[in-house]
């Protein structure tokens, strides 16, 4: 089957767009200044973004978006990545947006949908725990049915920008002992009563909190979905997602490449660029087919999934290739680099750091290789 990896007309004006916005009002002394400032991310440029439409690119027209497809996405959070942008774009719309907009009520989606797209409500999710342990097993946060209450009792880390969130969509388990069975998405007020956030010291530049339920109270109206059925809806947003921060992977890859060859071209040794010689070439050169690889297998998956085929090998297998690639594109550019790349103030330790949080997020390169042979039959 042949696909075809060009933009159309559209999503070239979006790439175009993006790319200058990004550069625009997301250079390198915006991110620098954002990973020094005690606010989780710059809310002039959320709220730009908001006016621009693509907050709500994602959701149906009905709730203020667009209705575009996860393919029409794709240049949005290539340039995203490729400027490294310090918003939380992935986070709060690609997945809890759209984890709201496949699970909610029509009530749910009518009253939070419309408020994401703008830029006025900020929702965030929380599935991961202490365990660090990927897929539903990883899920034991205890959620008991008091009354018309769950009652919350457990800790979810790695949430990002929880101090800012108004909502946070938390996956607890409301029965079953194991794997998907009990699983149910809640919608939690970050300001209620028995919640506590701290923040997460990282090396990233992300903004993530540990959460904690004391025994919080959430009505029974705010369960999002059915009780106990919340796994499969929560795996697809998950998958999802992690095409869409494939993408920004691809962009940050691009840039990185960029950045290698550049100077692989003007940094003279031996009276000769470095790139001259031949085993410098065989670091860009692996960069080049590292970021090439995950490309195309993001495309793939964006493809399958916007024509409404099956999708999840290959959001698995795209995932996989960009988990591998943020390794190669930092190692890579690094050795070539030498001792100047692991200056902090030098541009290349801003896509270091957070390519290991892109090698880990939303599942590391053995869960998704494991996955994409489970969605084979293998």
């Amino acid at each position: 089957m042949t696909i075809d990896t060009s933009l159309t007309e559209e999503q070239e004006l979006i790439q175009n767009s993006a790319r200058d916005f990004f550069a625009r009002e997301c250079p390198v002394a915006v991110v620098r200044r954002s990973e020094a400032a005690a606010e989780d991310f710059p809310r002039e440029i959320w709220r730009k973004m908001a006016d621009l439409g693509w907050l709500g690119m994602g959701f149906p027209a009905e709730y203020g978006g667009a209705g575009c497809s996860v393919l029409d996405l794709l240049p949005l959070y290539t340039e995203l990545g490729r400027h490294i942008a310090p918003v939380p774009l992935l986070d709060a719309v690609g997945l809890a947006g759209a984890l709201i907009d496949a699970a909610g009520s029509a009530e749910q989606k009518k009253r939070l949908l419309p408020g994401i797209a703008s830029g006025e409500l900020l929702a965030v999710c929380a599935h991961m725990e202490p365990e660090g342990v990927y897929g539903p097993r990883g899920i034991t946060l205890s959620a008991q049915l008091r009354g018309g209450d769950y009652l919350l009792a457990g800790t979810k880390l790695l949430v990002p920008c929880a101090a800012s969130a108004d909502i946070i969509a938390v996956a607890a388990r409301t029965g079953g002992a194991k794997e998907a069975e009990g699983i149910s998405l809640l919608l939690v007020d970050p300001k209620a009563k028995g919640v506590s956030i701290e923040r997460t010291k990282t090396i990233t530049g992300e903004k993530l909190y540990a959460v904690t339920f004391n025994e919080t109270a959430v009505p029974a109206s705010n369960l999002l979905g059915a009780s106990g059925k919340g796994w499969p809806v929560l795996d697809h947003a998950l998958m999802r997602a992690s095409i869409l921060q494939s993408a920004a992977v691809v962009g940050a890859g691009e840039r990185v490449l960029d950045m290698t060859a550049d100077y692989a071209k003007n940094r003279v040794q031996f009276g000769k660029a470095i790139g001259s010689y031949q085993a410098v070439q065989y670091l860009v050169t692996d960069i080049v087919i590292a970021v090439h690889l995950a490309r195309v297998l993001n495309i793939q998956a964006a493809w399958r999934h916007a024509s409404g085929r099956p999708w999840l090998r290959e959001a698995a297998l795209g995932k996989a290739a960009a988990c591998k690639a943020a390794v190669a594109m930092i190692q890579g550019s690094h050795e070539t680099h030498a001792g100047i790349g692991f200056m902090l103030d030098y541009d290349l330790q801003l896509y270091t750091r957070r390519a290991k949080h892109w090698e880990w997020n939303l599942g590391d390169r053995h869960y998704h290789l494991e996955r994409s042979l489970v969605e084979a039959g293998i």
